[in-house]
């Protein structure tokens, strides 16, 4: 009987210290794993916005249209941001390469310059962001 009430005893001085510190562990655990899915929307978000922007000012090009230096520069390197934003993910890169979204989207912007078919590049653009979005609210 002595030997339990010494074992309550130690218990009681322990116990709240092991409950801290596992309360500690899954807390971080949680946080870091919300702080993981906060950092793949931005990437994902910084993704759509880039190709977006890339749509838009491509869509400046079309026939009997001559675009001034400055109209020219500024698609330059919005179509640079965006391949440069496909390239540089950290956290869905995985996915990105799974999607093949930059050989997609390079191909894309390429038939437009040589055709200027405004309706095919907007369509390229929808299906990559309907797979962008698909995968980026799937259930881990």
């Amino acid at each position: 009987m002595q030997r339990l009430t010494i074992a309550l005893g130690i218990w009681a001085a322990v116990g709240p210290i092991v409950g801290i510190l596992l309360g500690h562990f899954l807390t971080r655990s949680w946080q870091r794993e919300q702080w993981l899915r906060d950092k793949r929307n931005e990437e994902w978000h910084e993704l759509l916005t880039a190709l977006a922007e890339s749509l838009r000012v491509s869509l400046k090009i079309y026939p009997a249209r001559a675009l001034s230096g400055e109209e020219e520069r500024t698609i330059v390197e919005a179509q640079s941001n965006s391949f440069r934003v496909i390239r540089d993910r950290i956290f869905i890169a995985p996915d990105v390469q799974a999607l093949n979204i930059e050989n997609r989207w390079s191909a894309a912007v390429q038939y437009h310059s040589q055709t200027m078919d405004a309706k095919k590049l907007g369509n390229a653009y929808k299906e990559l962001r309907d797979e962008i979005v698909r995968t980026a609210t799937k259930r881990p």
